[in-house]
């Protein structure tokens, strides 16, 4: 931890030792509405919010976290922009697209006069370029499945083909992205605007190497560029002037603190240091209590908390020892009890609010089947079974429900689990090169289609990190990926999630809902199903006591 990180932590814990815990100390009101903590403005147009743990990568084309996301939505922009309210795809790099009747052919034009933040001109080539770059085996991108849907991009990632100039990707001139699918994919438009589609300037990447993304060379094409950094400390973010879209932008600053304690984010945000906390980042044992402030939001979205099992490893390559423990899981007391009710049981891999798709019936809790499970599997009333760790990065509410799971699985399985914890980035190392026995995970959504969350398990898949692999699964999932109808397409899909969750690879806990706190002078961030917050547009309003409405109109709306 750093010195700078250990000082403002300090700070600001003596500072709001006495009024940090919802319901304690004055809430301040403007027209009736009570807000949790400070009101206090920033000076300026200046934004400042709660990053969480410290980015893992900042190469778009090979991260998977989400405050490395965050991150790299500052700095890259796509071909397309996710609109701030509903995600939709809106004009990026490309101001205008056509597709092919057939839906395989999509055809991008990029604004004329783009260039990088070095002012290098950013042309299709520089797209053609990062898209080959994720796919390259060599890369070894974690989301390079993403890219799937385009012509030979599965064979050439997993080595299958050699020739990149055979994939579906072709930039005729400096201003045109032509991108041919191997099947129309309803949402590709969607995922051109996810970081992981993101250009990469090839200048700076092939003079650099891996050192590409250090502060003194990271140059990227977003709205922000980013000036100033300390490790475990905070990020500083200011307007590029070479953006397209300069004139939209209105902040003159953002701040984004890398905070793994929850309970340091909510001290920040109550003492007003920060003006966003997202979603995620406050205590779970506060949320009840914040019900009642106007700054607090909450809302279902798409994201799941589950626990992933390495199957490389025994008694875990079993599946009847797996079931046993998913089914020994009593979701409902650790949303109920633990969660405080902010969180909803879930026994499901995929969320609920895909149009259309009707998932499998959800795993619930029985501990008398899940001894029978673990009976069958040769170890009745856990004798005989070894004892293995349950991994989770560092917060206290992933301890506090690996705590009641570990407890769960003693009294009605018999065996024990030690429980580890590592910080954020050597967590992920370990799970993705199946350096552990049971491991917390949680996904959001890429994209809105249930494929984000079942693509996971796909044989291979750079986001699977249990190495389990079952041919019928893939072939449902690739099968589903050519249907043109929906009905039967959403059909393939749950009976793929259906085997998932038979095998128990996955062991499905709760359903994520935002839970944020945004202060009141703060625009342009907007609940989203994907809890995905473009800040291009965000500002500073300084006079939002007057418009900020009464307590009786708020409760009309």
């Amino acid at each position: 931890m750093s010195v700078v990180r250990l000082a403002i932590g300090s700070i600001l814990l003596l500072a709001c030792a006495a009024s940090c815990a919802p319901g304690m100390g004055d809430a301040p009101e403007v027209n009736g509405r009570r807000y949790f903590g400070s009101l206090a403005l920033p000076a300026g147009q200046v934004f400042r919010f709660a990053l969480g743990s410290e980015p893992e990568l900042r190469d778009p084309g090979i991260m998977s976290g989400q405050s490395d996301g965050r991150f790299a939505r500052m700095l890259f922009e796509g071909l397309t922009t996710a609109d701030e309210r509903t995600l939709e795809p809106r004009p990026g790099q490309a101001y205008r697209w056509e597709t092919s009747r057939d839906g395989l052919v999509y055809t991008f034009h990029l604004r004329p006069s783009l260039v990088w933040a070095d002012g290098t001109p950013l042309t299709a080539r520089d797209f053609l370029y990062s898209w080959r770059r994720v796919l390259d085996p060599a890369t070894a991108s974690r989301n390079a499945s993403l890219l799937y849907a385009i012509r030979g991009a599965e064979d050439y990632n997993k080595g299958v083909a050699q020739d990149a100039l055979a994939l579906g990707l072709a930039a005729p001139d400096d201003s045109t992205f032509v991108v041919t699918l191997a099947n129309p994919t309803a949402y590709f438009l969607f995922l051109t605007n996810y970081y992981t589609f993101m250009p990469v300037p090839r200048h700076v990447v092939e003079a650099w190497g891996q050192r590409w993304t250090l502060p003194q060379h990271l140059v990227g094409n977003g709205a922000f560029r980013w000036t100033w950094w300390r490790q475990n400390d905070r990020y500083e973010f200011a307007p590029s002037p070479s953006y397209w879209d300069r004139a939209g932008v209105r902040l003159d600053k953002v701040v984004a603190y890398t905070i793994d304690d929850l309970n340091t984010c909510a001290n920040l945000y109550k003492s007003g240091a920060i003006d966003w906390n997202p979603s995620g980042y406050t205590p779970s044992q506060y949320l009840p209590y914040l019900k009642g402030y106007a700054d607090y939001r909450t809302g279902r979205y798409q994201s799941t908390y589950f626990y992933s099992c390495n199957v490389t490893r025994p008694p875990l390559d079993n599946p009847w020892v797996r079931r046993a423990l998913n089914l020994a899981i009593d979701r409902v007391a650790i949303a109920r009890d633990l969660l405080k009710g902010s969180r909803d049981p879930w026994g499901r891999i995929t969320p609920e609010g895909y149009p259309g798709y009707v998932g499998p019936k959800q795993v619930t809790y029985d501990p008398v089947r899940a001894r029978e499970c673990l009976a069958r599997a040769g170890f009745p009333r856990g004798n005989g079974f070894p004892r293995l760790t349950l991994l989770f990065n560092t917060s206290e509410d992933h301890r506090r429900i690996a705590e009641a799971v570990q407890a769960m699985w003693n009294r009605d399985l018999g065996i024990h689990v030690e429980l580890a914890s590592q910080e954020w980035g050597s967590f992920l190392q370990a799970a993705t090169t199946l350096q552990y026995d049971i491991a917390r995970r949680s996904w959001i959504g890429d994209y809105l289609d249930p494929n984000s969350f079942l693509q996971m398990l796909v044989s291979g898949d750079g986001n699977n990190r249990t190495g389990w692999s079952d041919p019928r699964y893939d072939a449902l999932v690739r099968s589903a990926a050519n249907m043109l109808d929906p009905a039967r397409r959403f059909a393939t899909l749950a009976e793929a999630e259906s085997l998932a969750l038979d095998q128990a690879v996955f062991l499905p806990v709760y359903h994520y809902s935002t839970t944020e706190l945004v202060k009141p002078w703060v625009r342009g961030i907007h609940p989203t199903a994907l809890d995905v917050h473009p800040l291009t547009h965000v500002w500073i309003d300084h006079d939002w006591r007057q418009h900020e409405p009464l307590a009786e109109e708020a409760a009309a709306r």
